[in-house]
């Protein structure tokens, strides 16, 4: 069913956002060239959207923020399992259930997370790669502090966090294709899962 009103509006401001902000990043983004596109006036934009920054916000953000509660949900079910766990050997390491459903929802959004990625300068979110380093980096010393003869290295922890996320960008930037996308990460993720535990952690 065609969509009217004000639903079909904001709809068509935001699609026509996402090409722009695409093409030209953020700076570069005419709102002018946005409303065109979606066939409304300036005024109908500003209806909905405050300025430039909450258009951009309007697309980014809501995955974005379910992307970080898939991570924190994740990271604090591993630190409880850390706490249960009497030694490494113990643990299971396949990850692949957490990366298909990162994955799954990246490319689900996947506009959007290429805005964050390459259109994000001068916004809000022109640090989030460095949000999410971070992430990791808050969690291993927890979960780490919870494992009989294993000890943190901040120095080599901080080091895989960042292969870790960049590794993540790599597939997403150059694989179209969502199923290759899993198959690749998950391949990826569970190898840095081991090379995490031996060469970030080193054992008392």
């Amino acid at each position: 069913m065609k969509k009217t009103g004000d639903q079909g509006t904001k709809e068509a401001l935001i699609e026509a956002a996402k090409k722009e902000f695409l093409e030209k990043g953020y700076n570069k983004a005419s709102l002018r060239t946005i409303c065109a596109n979606a066939g409304v006036t300036t005024g109908a934009l500003y209806f909905f959207f405050e300025n430039k920054a909450d258009l951009f916000a309007a697309i980014v953000d809501p995955p974005l923020k379910e992307l970080k509660r898939i991570l924190i949900k994740h990271f604090t079910e591993d630190v409880e399992e850390a706490k249960r766990l009497a030694s490494i050997e113990d643990a299971d390491l396949d990850h692949t259930e957490i990366s298909d459903k990162i994955v799954g929802h990246i490319y689900e959004n996947y506009d959007s997370f290429m805005l964050l990625l390459n259109a994000s300068e001068n916004t809000v979110y022109e640090n989030v790669v460095d949000e999410f380093v971070d992430m990791l980096d808050r969690t291993i010393p927890p979960m780490m502090a919870n494992i009989k003869g294993y000890t943190y290295d901040e120095h080599m922890s901080h080091w895989m966090a960042h292969i870790s996320i960049d590794a993540f960008i790599h597939v997403i930037r150059h694989e179209k294709d969502v199923n290759k996308a899993k198959e690749r990460l998950a391949k990826i993720l569970n190898y840095l899962v081991l090379g995490w535990i031996q060469l970030a952690m080193e054992k008392k």
